[in-house]
């Protein structure tokens, strides 16, 4: 199995280059509503609710074009259309709650977690873990199908029936999330050296994963905010998915360093520390 090839040698194939029509990816309405590709609220936790007097700056991969964004509701900081109104809001409100209570317990124990490398789900919704925890993997799913949709991706039909309720188990995703330790040393260095807390927010490239033969088997990318990282796979052909915290109560979050990346990087990669 190889991965991913730059846009201009991936071969065609019909699920790299769907056609949406305008349709909402979800029920098939008129796409007419843009999703936040970070949740809003993570934006203003970041960086204030706005207009920002300093503009926050988003860099894309592999370009070193610069987009100033002023406020939280820049269309920078959206998809294209590719939802509709009431499936971007009313249908999946209770995701945003989850995943609002979800991430404000991350930013409020940060340091806690990292040491312990676990969350615990009860910790933040009480008895009704199980269920909020099924309804915190919707918005992240969202999020992704969102992606995939706007880069022309075929989003597999059983993650469709997952996001209605009619299948209760993961289907065709794997999601793993994990502790990027490369950003929380940055962040730690920037709070404590310099007096700054803004945080950072963040989407992976997005990659195919081929065969042999250069046939997609699925796409691959990640995202997150400050330190907390989710790793994801979109796997066309199997059924079966999986996530490292649908085990239990407890979530074992692994410590990763980026390649190239060890510790004392981000002092030594600090301009303010190292002028020259």
């Amino acid at each position: 199995m190889s991965t991913s090839q730059p846009p201009a040698q991936r071969p065609q194939h019909p699920l790299l280059q769907h056609d949406y029509q305008g349709l909402c990816w979800w029920c098939g309405n008129t796409a007419d509503s843009r999703e936040h590709r970070y949740k809003k609220a993570d934006v203003v936790r970041a960086f204030g609710s706005g207009p920002w007097p300093s503009p926050v700056v988003r860099v894309q991969s592999g370009s070193d074009r610069e987009d100033r964004i002023q406020g939280p509701n820049s269309a920078k900081l959206k998809f294209a259309k590719v939802l509709c109104a009431d499936c971007n809001n009313a249908k999946s409100q209770p995701f945003d709650l989850a995943y609002d209570a979800f991430a404000e317990y991350i930013h409020q124990n940060s340091e806690v977690i990292v040491e312990a490398g676990v969350i615990q789900f009860s910790r933040i919704y009480g008895k009704g873990w199980r269920e909020e925890r099924r309804v915190l993997t919707k918005y992240l799913v969202k999020n992704i199908c969102c992606r995939l949709a706007e880069d022309g991706v075929q989003i597999p039909q059983p993650v469709i029936h997952f996001m209605d309720g009619s299948v209760r188990d993961l289907p065709n995703l794997t999601l793993e999330m994990n502790i990027n330790m490369a950003k929380y040393e940055m962040g730690v260095h920037f709070r404590d050296a310099h007096g700054i807390e803004d945080g950072s927010l963040w989407m992976g490239d997005h990659g195919i994963i081929y065969d042999s033969r250069t046939n997609p088997l699925g796409t691959f990318s990640h995202l997150g905010f400050d330190w907390f990282n989710v790793d994801y796979q979109v796997l066309f052909g199997r059924r079966k998915g999986r996530a490292n915290f649908f085990s239990g109560d407890t979530v074992k979050l692994e410590r990763f360093w980026p390649e190239g990346l060890s510790t004392g990087d981000a002092l030594r990669a600090c301009r303010d520390c190292n002028p020259s």
